[in-house]
Parts: C-alpha cells; structure tokens; sequence
C-alpha cells in the first residue's frame, strides 16, 4: 500500500488538513505522534501510531517496521515544529526524496538563521547574550528578546528598559538555565508573513499575508488579510530579499513562510520557519486562491510538480478570539449564529467545556477565529469581526 508518512501534527489546522490531503492524493496517511489528545479527534482515514518519543532514532525504527509490514512508503513529511528537517532528513534516506533538509534544519534555529543571513540587507541588528553570566546588550531600546528555538510567539518579550530586561532574563534562566538568548533590534512597518515555495532554487511567492499584531507583553497574532494587490516596486523589491534570503540559506526544494516587515529602510527579516504557518492559514489561502498549499507542498516532497496557479482572487480576512480573564469555560455561545452570517466561510472554536482559559501569551492562547470572504478587504473584515462578536465564552473565574 502506498503510504505518506507524517511526523507530528497539531489537533487542529494545516498540519491536520495535511492528513485529508495525502488521502485526496491516492494515499494512505499514517502519523506518528507522541500527543494523546489527537486519538481523541480522529483526524479522517488517517492510521495513527501513538508513540512515547519522536527522537529521530526511534521514528527510524518505526519506519522500517512499516516497510517490513508491506507499506510503500513514498514520502516522509512534517508540518510542525521540531520535526520538519529529521521528516526531510528521513525521506531523502528512505524514499529518495531530495529535500534540502538542512536548510530547514537552520531555520529551526533562529539564531542559525541570523548568523547564515548576517550579511544579508533584511537581517536586523542582532546579538546572541548568555543568561549564565549575563551581559548587557549594545543594542538601544526598546528591542526584542527571544529563545533561541521557540515557535507560536513562546518567549518573545518587548523590552523598553533594563528593569524589565533583567526580569524576562530571570525567567529564562529559570527554563533554559545556562542557555542563550538573541537580542534583536525591534523594526517598525506593517508585518507580513509570506508563504514560498522553492523549485529547483527558484522561490515562488504563492501568498503574502499582512499580520495584525496585538502588543502588550508579548506578540500575538490577532487577525490576518490576504493580500490581493501590493504595489509593483514593493513586490519587485519583496521578490528580490525573498529570493536573496532562500539562496544564501541554500534551500534549493521545500516550502517555508518568511516573517518580515516592511520598514522605512526596505524589507526586514523578523524570523522563517520550514513550513507553511499552522491554524487558519491553509483555509485562507485556499479561499482566496484555490489553492491547498499542503497537498501542493506534499506533492513537491513526492517529486511530482506542484499547481501553484490563482484559480482565483477573493479578499479573506481571519479574526482570532482571543480572552482577557483566566477562568474555567463553562459554556460557549454563538458559534452556529456566527456561522450563518454572509460572507462567514469558517468558523472554529478551539476550547471544550472545562478548559482554563487564559489571556494570550502565546498563539496557542488564541482560542478560535472567524474567516469571512468580501469584494473588498474592508468587507471581509467587518463580516468577519462582526461575526466573531456573536460568540461568547463564559467563564468562572479561577
């Protein structure tokens, strides 16, 4: 039996509709996870093996008890964070595959990719400091402070002062103990995140997506606009750092999504990931373009070519729920009325009954969304955010 492998997946978005597209395409899935709650979801068809650890060694193993047990394994393949190299690494050893897995290995690590990018014009000013013993930063404030490995927005603090840098270093130190951090010049402009597909060395910019970003204690987030038209010098200009960012990485095959904003000095690079963007983002760009940017991503890993053409245009605008108490969700209302509203193409609410609640550290502190269509990007916004205020969450407090 023809088989795709999958290596980990969120319970919900493109990692999950990953899964109903290798069975569009003729084959069969089969994850590997170590996450208990994605046997409680049963996404579609899909074989899942429940595993104690994804370390590569281990993933290995299995690997080869499949092909033992008759599985005609064609690809090996992740859409999430850490597995996205090892699948690619993996899939170049047993399926021929020729991905360029290390390249997405740098991307991984967000300090690999500001030293390989050092000299490119988008990188930012940027220091790597140790916790143990801490030094203090050349870099003016405000700037960032991130991990060094970290997704979903985890460990990303704004910092305005030395008070409030000492105090984000403490709590790192208490997590990480004698690891590093990066310290990042914080850049202003619009922020966008740009999805690419790479063929043979050449990026293909299949959507560019502007980000509505909530700052407070951290970046979140809270809504995204497809882009339809962007100016002719700005796309050249966007066009040429994507491209200069993927050679000086050395992707030659994969698809990846590359953070940037556009600032008073060009384009800046704010971080890349190996992968398409999780939660919304597939849905979007398949509402906007007809295009299912996992099943196309899948079949460049199976080497076959994959169909990147608009099948046409449509303004998308997705708006996050997000909460400003912690509590117990007791009930939730509205989604069915939300639903039903014009234009309203998706609904999702993340949370079940008896979930702790919180306000947002991180993405996954964005409980559900609301994505609408429109003639217009203001159209499908207000269609959007006036859906998302049907839905109500009520909590008890903790």
């Amino acid at each position: 039996m023809r088989a795709i492998v999958f290596i980990g997946s969120s319970t919900t978005g493109s990692s999950i509709e990953a899964l109903a597209a290798a069975s569009r395409l003729g084959y069969a899935a089969i994850l590997m996870t170590n996450r208990k709650e994605i046997l409680r979801r049963r996404p579609g068809t899909a074989q899942i093996i429940l595993m104690d650890s994804l370390e590569k060694g281990i993933v290995r193993e299995k690997i080869v008890q499949l092909i033992q047990s008759g599985y005609d394994i064609k690809v090996i393949i992740s859409f999430v964070d850490p597995y996205v190299s090892m699948a690619a690494e993996l899939s170049n050893e047993f399926c021929g595959s020729s991905i360029s897995f290390k390249a997405l290995q740098l991307m991984e690590d967000k300090m690999a990719t500001r030293l390989t990018l050092e000299n490119n014009r988008a990188t930012c000013l940027f220091e790597l400091i140790p916790i143990e013993p801490l030094k203090p930063s050349n870099i003016k404030f405000p700037f960032i402070m991130k991990k060094t490995v970290s997704n979903g927005s985890k460990d990303i603090y704004y910092i305005e002062n030395e008070i409030e840098f000492e105090n984000n270093v403490q709590k790192l130190a208490k997590r990480k103990p004698g690891k590093q951090f990066i310290v990042e010049e914080f850049i202003e402009g619009p922020q966008y995140v740009i999805e690419v597909v790479v063929i043979e060395g050449i990026p293909i910019i299949v959507a560019v997506i502007q980000q509505e970003i909530t700052q407070d204690y951290t970046f979140i987030v809270t809504a995204y606009d497809v882009v339809m038209e962007i100016d002719e010098e700005i796309y050249r200009s966007l066009w040429k750092t994507v491209t200069s960012i993927i050679n000086e990485m050395g992707l030659q095959n994969g698809a990846c999504h590359i953070e940037m904003r556009l600032s008073p000095n060009g384009w800046k690079l704010i971080e890349m990931n190996p992968r398409i963007s999780g939660g919304a983002m597939n849905r979007m760009i398949e509402e906007a373009f007809g295009i299912n940017l996992v099943q196309e991503t899948i079949k460049l890993y199976l080497g076959e070519e994959p169909d990147l053409i608009r099948k046409k245009q449509q303004c998308v605008h997705t708006s996050y729920i997000t909460i400003s108490s912690t509590g117990y969700l007791l009930e939730i209302e509205g989604v069915e009325e939300a639903a039903n509203c014009p234009g309203v193409a998706d609904v999702f609410v993340k949370p079940s009954i008896g979930t702790i609640m919180m306000p947002p550290l991180s993405m996954g502190h964005r409980y559900g969304y609301v994505m609408a269509v429109g003639e217009s990007t203001e159209e499908a916004k207000e269609r959007a955010e006036n859906a998302a205020r049907l839905i109500k969450f009520y909590i008890e407090p903790l």
